[in-house]
């Protein structure tokens, strides 16, 4: 059905193909093991969990973004995924930027990382390093939640782990290590960062914090997704992300459909948008 849905779909000019079958098949469970991720990659995917469900059927889960990653990412470049969850993103960046380049992946959780680790290995890709940690503005551990309220209640959902969830709601999933961007990078074998991708439930104004010597020296463009929910959950407003990075000079574009860009203020924030970051020289 998968093979008639794509050949339907001419290379995905029509998507209705692949969208019905995804709706019909809906309730299917198992784990059926695609070799044409990105055309030629190898992933195992959970028929019943939402994100993987929809790479499956549809190509991609964080299509635009994948497109915006495919327009900036170079052999040779250094690549930050925060939130690599199995890995749909950080597959595509490391072939891009190839066996001279680097992508860190950063997935706390074990069960996703464990997966992760899996494709990462199954797909020749040594220089795609998976590490086991959160991140924020401060070294330590902390619990982290199946979700902080996000996902539909009937639907499976292994990719919106946080650390705000209620623990009176969300289930606890493992405590984590935290630490800092700013320390991890210091490590002198990565000269330059290029691209930073990061979504993570609301930890994404810390995350940023702890980065902060990292940004300004580097100047990485930055991929964020920037949430009120998630946002309201871990205590600050979306637009606190826009002007923490504001004053290192950062300007704002949402992605929109097809990879497009429009550019954004703390004014036209909507309650969901991925938001390309660019510093000056980008």
């Amino acid at each position: 059905v998968r093979r008639l849905a794509n050949a339907l779909s001419f290379n995905g000019h029509f998507p209705w193909p692949r969208s019905l079958a995804r709706r019909l098949y809906r309730h299917a469970k198992g784990i059926e093991r695609i070799e044409n991720f990105d055309s030629d990659l190898s992933m195992d995917l959970s028929l019943s969990e939402h994100m993987q469900r929809r790479i499956f059927w549809m190509g991609y889960y964080s299509e635009d973004v994948i497109r915006v990653i495919k327009q900036r990412l170079r052999p040779g470049m250094t690549f930050v995924d925060i939130g690599a969850n199995i890995g749909e993103v950080s597959l595509v960046a490391a072939k891009i930027v190839g066996p001279q380049g680097h992508v860190l992946a950063f997935e706390p959780v074990d069960t996703l990382a464990d997966r992760l680790q899996e494709h990462t290995n199954r797909n020749g890709l040594q220089h795609v390093r998976v590490v086991r940690m959160g991140l924020s503005d401060h070294d330590g551990t902390a619990v982290i939640y199946d979700s902080c309220g996000q996902g539909e209640a009937n639907d499976e959902h292994q990719g919106l782990s946080s650390l705000f969830g209620d623990p009176s709601r969300n289930a606890a999933l493992q405590t984590i290590e935290l630490g800092c961007l700013d320390t991890f990078l210091s490590e002198p074998e990565l000269e330059r960062v290029d691209l930073i991708k990061i979504d993570i439930e609301g930890g994404e104004l810390t995350c940023l914090r702890g980065a902060e010597s990292l940004l300004r020296k580097h100047r990485p463009a930055l991929i964020v997704e920037i949430q009120s929910e998630s946002a309201r959950r871990a205590g600050y407003r979306p637009e606190d992300i826009l002007n923490f990075l504001s004053v290192l000079g950062y300007e704002f574009h949402t992605i929109a459909a097809q990879g497009e860009l429009r550019p954004l203020t703390a004014a036209t924030l909507k309650p969901f948008q991925n938001v390309l970051c660019l510093a000056p020289q980008h």
